[in-house]
């Protein structure tokens, strides 16, 4: 299998079994908060391993954080410095980033993580 759609595919799974609207790099319009959208914008390979970065974005409309703040700190538990192995592939997840972003619609509420993604076959 491609390695991009088996971490793609780990990585979706993951979120999935956190919270039921994932979507991969952007939700629908009519999506209902909260929901998540993840990407994979680039890689480097230095021979050895193959290093992509992973972000994860948590979206609700709720003055009160606290649900999208315990939504991605579930998340961040279950990712940060963690382990996991499909066929083949091993993926280390290693946060670099929580951003507290604002959004042009002041109603949003938003979070991202960005994670370092180190992969070895």
């Amino acid at each position: 299998m491609v390695k991009v759609i088996e971490i793609k595919t780990a990585i979706n799974e993951l979120l999935e079994s956190k919270h039921e609207r994932v979507y991969y790099q952007s939700a629908p319009k009519d999506a209902t908060f909260p929901y998540l959208v993840f990407d994979l914008p680039n890689s480097t390979d230095d021979g050895s391993l193959e290093r992509f970065v992973l972000d994860i974005d948590a979206w609700d409309n709720k003055k009160d954080t606290t649900e999208i703040e315990t939504l991605i700190d579930s998340i961040d538990k279950g990712l940060h410095r963690k382990t996991i192995v499909v066929n083949d592939l091993s993926m280390t997840f290693y946060r670099e980033n929580r951003l507290a972003l604002r959004d042009d619609d002041p109603s949003i509420r938003r979070r991202k993580y960005i994670y370092q993604i180190r992969t070895y076959e």
